[in-house]
């Protein structure tokens, strides 16, 4: 079955695009380090031997020009001997890398040598030998550490790039599905996820990515320089690495299951231990101080020896983790020193230089093997955010438009609700069987003790929402007959919590419509008297708004909303009154708003201010999902004891200032 890590990153994109080039870039990246070592070694034994070789016969004389292929030269000996035998043996100096050629002559690292000293010259004399392979280590390193950051870049871009899309998914379903949400909630969890979930899921797939590209090859080179230095000893050494490895990792897996069963054991000895701060008046009115006491005690006893458990499991697993590192190492050490102390002669006999280099591969193949039996946690966690992302991908937006919708024409004579029932997704019934006229260019407050079925009511609307049964009609037309975007056009939502958006005030008024000119814009303003705090702002309709701009207060980005609204002359519009506390100045500007808004077309209240309440031609009132009265607000107050305790609830005497007259 595939993980959701790999439906949102296939191991394909390992063979496509900018993984390619990883690939490339992950082979120079082993090949430069693999060299490197290589002249590590090479420059150590070049120290060691200082250039210089005795050669104690005529038969190692000619084998040694053999296989350095080089003359001899009197500058270059020195005849050592005695009365008896005067030519035993010839020291020659400044042979450069020449030297070490000729003692490793039986190993298989002898052809790389030989092949060096005879492709460039410079490594045949010693100064010039010791300056070319500091250079080029040098080199090597640089360019091994280039490949590597650049093997982190392109993981970084291709992460980013399935991040990306990511986003651009999750923002398309965020506006499918977030008008359908009545409590405002979805809004903050796709931003978190936006934010949250895709970023783990890239630094995932970074990881990932950068370790399945560059660790194998490296690996890989890093096996084939042990098993050409010594293929003996790398395999002897093999097995107390990995044993090493695998039983260090499972003592630690060990430990992290053990730890976290004790710590929800210790958790709930915590909870034992508080549970009496929650009690203290029955403790003290019973006069069970002295139980109390022994109680706390006892739990106090049993929470510390847990504590002490853990840290004593902690500490010895550590020192058993410690134990068996040191124990390989030692192993390792002797298995190595074992080589290098034999006898040159000897065909196993490891010299220093090749156990420097020797030791250097193990250690530099460590992270990358402990990092690669890492990869199944790295994708596990990013797999669990992916499986968010993808949920949320996979719902189904209860709204659609039908199959040869049609053009829904501005409203004229009447809305009508027949028998419409709605249930929010957990199954709880916000609206049963509402019947409901609502003649046109009427101004209309929809009232409910739950906020929650009046903004369903108003959200049908628009069709942020559809009901499971029943219908909504305009002048005579089925709303989920006609296409959405004339529907929309022509009945607009002003939420009494909308923001405006990051851009200026003409943008946020127009929404980048280009239909819409700044003409348009100022038009609507001042019919929402926006136009006044507009002016004052720094640069006017031109002011920055939003993150690291300038910031509106409620009323202001309420009346932003009105004009945004207004800008579009809908047929139809329904006002959703902020609940924070607006200024007096807003205040006294809304009454006349409203009056201008409310010509030639249809007004929906869901009001916030009791005066909005009064002048209202008409209040609905709905009670646990049905249409409970309907009349002016004069005739309910009277004769409906639940608009009067509404209106208590909200406009009481405690709360009078928040009561606009």
């Amino acid at each position: 079955m595939e993980t959701p890590f790999r439906r949102v990153f296939s191991p394909k994109e390992l063979s496509r695009g900018t993984a390619r080039w990883a690939w490339l870039f992950s082979v120079v990246s082993t090949l430069s380090l693999c060299g490197m070592l290589l002249g590590i070694y090479l420059l150590v034994d070049l120290l060691m031997t200082r250039g210089e070789v005795l050669l104690p016969t005529d038969a190692k004389i000619a084998a040694y020009e053999h296989v350095t292929e080089t003359l001899p030269s009197a500058a270059q000996a020195e005849r050592i001997g005695d009365a008896d035998n005067p030519l035993v043996g010839q020291r020659r100096f400044n042979q450069g890398l020449r030297v070490t050629a000729w003692e490793a002559r039986q190993d298989p690292l002898s052809a790389i040598v030989r092949w060096l000293v005879r492709s460039i010259p410079a490594l045949r004399t010693t100064n010039s030998a010791l300056l070319t392979l500091l250079a080029t280590n040098i080199v090597l390193a640089l360019i091994s550490s280039l490949s590597a950051l650049q093997i982190k870049t392109l993981a970084f871009r291709t992460s980013q790039e399935v991040a990306t899309r990511l986003r651009q998914s999750l923002h398309r379903q965020t506006l499918r599905l977030g008008p359908s949400d009545l409590e405002d909630g979805a809004g903050e969890v796709a931003f978190l996820m936006f934010t949250g979930d895709v970023e783990r899921v890239r630094e995932g797939i970074q990881t990932w990515f950068e370790r399945v590209v560059r660790f194998p090859p490296l690996l890989t080179g890093l096996a084939i320089l042990l098993l050409m230095t010594h293929w003996l000893l790398a395999l002897q050494c093999l097995v107390p690495l990995l044993a090493c490895l695998y039983l260090v990792r499972r003592e630690r897996l060990r430990f992290e299951q053990s730890r976290r069963k004790l710590e929800d054991r210790v958790g709930d000895d915590l909870r034992l231990l508080a549970e009496g701060l929650r009690k203290t008046r029955l403790v003290r009115g019973f006069g069970m101080e002295n139980f109390e006491h022994e109680r706390f005690r006892i739990h106090l006893q049993r929470f510390l020896q847990k504590i002490a458990t853990l840290k004593e499991d902690e500490r010895l697993s550590r020192w058993m983790c410690w134990f068996v590192v040191l124990i390989t190492v030692t192993l390792v050490l002797f298995l190595i020193a074992t080589k290098t102390l034999r006898d040159p002669s000897e065909p196993a006999y490891l010299p220093v230089s090749a156990m420097l280099m020797f030791l250097a591969a193990i250690r530099l193949a460590y992270r990358p093997i402990n990092d690669l039996w890492e990869l199944p946690n790295v994708e596990q966690t990013a797999g669990l955010f992916a499986d968010n992302l993808l949920r949320y991908q996979s719902r189904i937006s209860e709204v659609g438009q039908a199959v040869g919708a049609k053009f829904l024409q501005p409203l004229s004579k009447l809305i009508q609700f027949e028998s419409v029932t709605y249930r929010l997704p957990n199954k709880r019934l916000v609206l049963d069987r509402v019947d409901l006229k609502i003649p046109a260019h009427s101004m209309i407050a929809v009232l409910s003790l739950d906020p929650m079925e009046a903004r369903a009511l108003t959200y049908l609307l628009p069709r942020f929402i559809e009901p499971q049964s029943g219908r909504v009609l305009i002048d005579g037309e089925d709303l989920a007959f006609v296409t959405l975007e004339s529907l929309r056009a022509e009945s607009i939502f002003v939420g009494g919590m909308d923001p405006f958006f990051t851009g200026t005030v003409s943008e946020n008024i127009s929404c980048g419509d280009p239909r819409f000119t700044l003409q348009h814009v100022t038009e609507a303003a001042k019919q929402v008297h926006a136009h006044q705090f507009i002016n004052k702002l720094a640069q006017g309709y031109e002011t920055a708004l939003g993150e690291h701009g300038t910031e509106l207060d409620a009323g202001q980005t309420f009346l932003l909303g009105l004009a945004r609204a207004l800008v579009r002359n809908p047929a139809l519009l329904i006002i959703e009154e902020p609940a924070e506390r607006l200024d007096d100045d807003t205040k006294s500007l809304l009454d006349d708003t409203y009056a201008r808004l409310a010509k030639d077309r249809t007004l929906i209240f869901l009001p916030n201010r009791l005066s909005t309440v009064r002048k209202a031609d008409q209040v609905v009132f709905l009670h646990k999902g049905r249409v409970e009265a309907i009349g002016s607000y004069s005739k309910l107050i009277n004769s409906v004891p639940l608009m009067r305790h509404w209106e208590y609830a909200r406009f009481n005497e405690f709360r009078r200032d928040e009561v606009a007259e």
